[in-house]
């Protein structure tokens, strides 16, 4: 059975240079007498899309990558996970062209589990080698949840600016091919005028972003443009401060459209909780609630979030062996995020489990600092650090000061246990989430 129906003559796909119906697709054939590894180089192109639509359509196990990883990690994937096919790729030793992808020249009998789809990275384009296991089953119902509480019909035509190779821009590529729906895809930015006239053009009805593209948009006069076929928001990829929250909130309901904060991971394929618009502003720090056919509830010892639903991953795979492995966590999803619930049922994430540092044994939450700084000085920051030392990094010098004298009030902390680096830009995944990784290395 095909993931995707391609029988369709309804528009599937707009770029810049032309629209493409489900049926016209260009199409891409992996045949093989086992099931085998896809590994796809992802850029947001009509190649690289349709690609990633016949590699699920195949019913071989696709491993997708950003094109933006460094060449070094590339080819540790590679030897590690040794895929039959590479799509995005130009020359890969051991390999030789084959039409329009690269296929391996050695014959390899590579056992891969029946319900394995997706391999999806853990660590965007830098770091291990440690992939996400879904099955075909994990994302269908995630994206027939996403579906019902985003009311996603074929009529609809999502802007696609989100890499492919992140959980979250797949799983808008799923949600609204699975509908019928059209995707506008494109690889601009939201602060070129070029990616709102595309937007305008083909008449965009709904846009995605993390905190970051949300903080961009605010700063670039998004307030005021004419999008009267701009109806939904949606915003996932970590915590958006409060004051945007409010701010999008409060232009959604005046101008009639929905604005939608939701939270995620990559293991739960990767939508686990919404707010529904019309409760946005009375529950602007939360996670709000789980998605259709799923359940939060809370660790008692820890506090920790537990998610449960079809949706959840099969688990982890770290080498070419894991691919044959089954469903090792039966649906039940430890988030390794901290949380409280309301009387309501509406979650709130207030940390990490491993985002902690200690000092002079005092337990400090680095995402609290974040919140708790980003709340009282409007500029980026990101924390990390070690149980020597809290460091705290801006892009902004004009706030150091100011930043000391809240960490010093905030926590009484004295001045060696904290330090405050000013970056020309704080590391970033492409994604738009924080590379806490290469800001330790920067900061220590």
């Amino acid at each position: 059975m095909k993931f995707f129906n391609i029988d369709s003559n309804s528009i599937a796909v707009i770029t810049p240079n032309g629209a493409y119906t489900y049926h016209e697709l260009p199409k891409m054939t992996f045949e093989s007498t086992q099931k085998e590894l896809i590994f796809i180089v992802c850029r947001n192109t009509i190649e690289i899309l349709a690609a990633y639509v016949s590699a699920l359509n195949s019913g071989h196990a696709v491993m997708l990558m950003s094109a933006d990883t460094n060449d070094e990690l590339l080819k540790k994937i590679i030897n590690t996970y040794q895929p039959k096919w590479i799509v995005g790729l130009k020359a890969v030793n051991g390999y030789v062209p084959d039409s329009d992808k690269l296929v391996r020249q050695q014959q390899l009998k590579v056992d891969i589990h029946p319900d394995l789809a997706l391999l999806l990275s853990t660590s965007g384009t830098t770091g291990s080698q440690k992939f996400v296991r879904l099955s075909y089953k994990n994302i269908r119902s995630n994206a027939e949840s996403i579906i019902e509480y985003l009311n996603i019909h074929q009529n609809e035509r999502a802007i696609m600016n989100l890499p492919l190779s992140y959980s979250y821009g797949m799983s808008i590529v799923n949600s609204h091919l699975l509908a019928g729906a059209s995707i506008l895809l494109t690889e601009q930015s939201v602060i070129e005028k070029s990616f709102w006239d595309f937007v305008k053009k083909h008449k965009a009805t709904s846009l995605a972003g993390v905190p970051f593209t949300y903080q961009m948009l605010s700063r670039i006069g998004f307030f005021k443009m004419d999008l009267p076929n701009l109806k939904t928001l949606t915003q996932a990829g970590g915590h958006l401060h409060e004051k945007f929250v409010r701010m999008f909130a409060e232009y959604a309901e005046k101008n009639g459209k929905r604005f939608y904060v939701m939270y995620g991971q990559t293991e739960a394929s990767p939508r686990i909780s919404y707010i529904p618009p019309e409760r946005v502003l009375e529950k602007t720090n939360s996670i709000g609630i789980a998605i259709p056919g799923g359940e939060l509830s809370l660790e008692s010892e820890t506090g920790e979030l537990i998610y449960k639903g079809p949706n959840v991953m099969m688990g982890y795979a770290e080498s070419l062996a894991d691919l044959a492995k089954g469903d090792e966590l039966h649906g039940i999803l430890h988030t390794g995020d901290i949380a409280t619930v309301d009387e309501e049922g509406y979650y709130t994430i207030i940390g990490r489990k491993k985002r902690f540092i200690k000092l002079f044994g005092l337990r400090i939450n680095l995402d609290e600092v974040e919140r708790k700084l980003q709340s009282v000085i409007q500029t980026n920051i990101a924390c990390t650090g070690t149980d020597d030392k809290l460091i705290i990094a801006l892009e902004d010098s004009n706030f150091v000061e100011k930043i000391k004298s809240e960490i010093e009030q905030l926590y009484h902390l004295h001045k060696t246990a904290y330090k405050v680096v000013v970056l020309e830009q704080i590391p970033r995944f492409p994604n738009g989430k924080t590379d806490y990784r290469t800001l330790k290395e920067k900061c220590l």
